[in-house]
């Protein structure tokens, strides 16, 4: 099954967490080929990317990350060693010099952050697939420039408020409807951030309110998020993380319900369920994990479906 989604992760450690956990499971399809932008030189990304390779299972490494720990001569020759062959991908932020490729694989995956640096780059030298965002203005140049190279949609889906409460305005909202679309408009696959934004943030700030942001297939057409926020304070609960996680997964679970979704079994909920049975809050990067372990599988359980159709 070729790969068609490539989901893109900065390396924090709960994300890899949960690529790890969904592989090891059996659980993530190979029309999933993760993107691993690596932030954090720690055991979690080694041993994450140790399993993938374990597993041959298909998967993206960037070599030339934008920031965290390996923005180093040392680091970029960890990672260029790390991602060799087909799970080769460099970001084209400054000019790709002929002299360059001899690091380069016929299968490396660019990723374009800059129009100007690709039309200095030998492009028809090139080989592979080329990740572009859904910017109008530079997939207008592209097109225009007899740009006959695979390309992957790469979009930023996912509404990131400032404050969990907000979300309380908008519970519900459209994630994607790309994974029906994107070969009728001309891409050879689809890329997004996952429960995430294009912007990169080190680490979140405290909030009082806990949230869940789960994916649910709606339709044949789209993929949806529900936004599920803890109870705001009252004078009983105050600022107890362990009942506004308790009851927050009360609201999980009888909106699954009610809504008869099928995807209610994932691993990921099956830990956040775990958790709230024993009575316990398993903390923030736990909920953080649980969540992209179920999108995962959804979307592995989505283009399986879709393929077999």
């Amino acid at each position: 099954m070729p790969s068609s989604y490539y989901p893109y992760f900065r390396g924090k450690q709960f994300d890899l967490l949960a690529l790890k956990e969904v592989l090891q499971a059996g659980l993530l399809s190979p029309a999933i080929q993760p993107i691993i932008e690596p932030v954090k030189n720690s055991k979690t990304f080694f041993a994450t990317i140790a399993e993938f390779q374990k597993k041959h299972h298909p998967y993206r490494l960037i070599d030339n990350p934008q920031a965290g720990a390996f923005l180093t001569e040392k680091g970029y020759a960890t990672l260029q060693d790390l991602a060799q062959g087909n799970s080769q991908a460099h970001i084209i932020d400054q000019p790709v010099t002929l002299a360059d490729l001899v690091n380069y694989s016929a299968s490396t995956l660019w990723i374009v952050k800059s129009f100007a640096a690709l039309k200095e780059t030998p492009v028809q030298a090139l080989t592979g697939s080329f990740l572009v965002p859904q910017e109008f203005r530079l997939l207008q140049q592209i097109r225009e420039s007899s740009f006959d190279h695979p390309l992957i949609l790469s979009e930023d889906p996912f509404t990131r408020l400032g404050r969990n409460s907000y979300y309380r305005e908008i519970p519900d909202e459209l994630f994607s409807r790309r994974f029906k679309d994107f070969k009728k408009r001309g891409f050879s696959g689809f890329s997004d951030f996952s429960l995430d934004s294009r912007i990169y943030y080190e680490q979140g700030y405290p909030d009082r309110d806990l949230a869940l942001h789960l994916v649910y297939l709606a339709a044949p057409q789209e993929l949806r998020v529900h936004h599920f926020v803890s109870p705001a304070d009252t004078e009983e609960l105050g600022f107890n993380q362990k009942e506004k996680f308790l009851q927050l997964i009360l609201q999980v679970q009888s909106w699954f319900s009610e809504n008869n979704d099928q995807q209610t079994d994932t691993l990921g909920l099956k830990l956040l369920y775990q958790a709230a049975e024993q009575g316990h809050f398993p903390g923030m990067g736990v909920l953080r994990k649980a969540v992209i372990m179920h999108h995962l599988e959804c979307m592995s359980r989505l283009l399986e479906t879709k393929t077999e159709a």
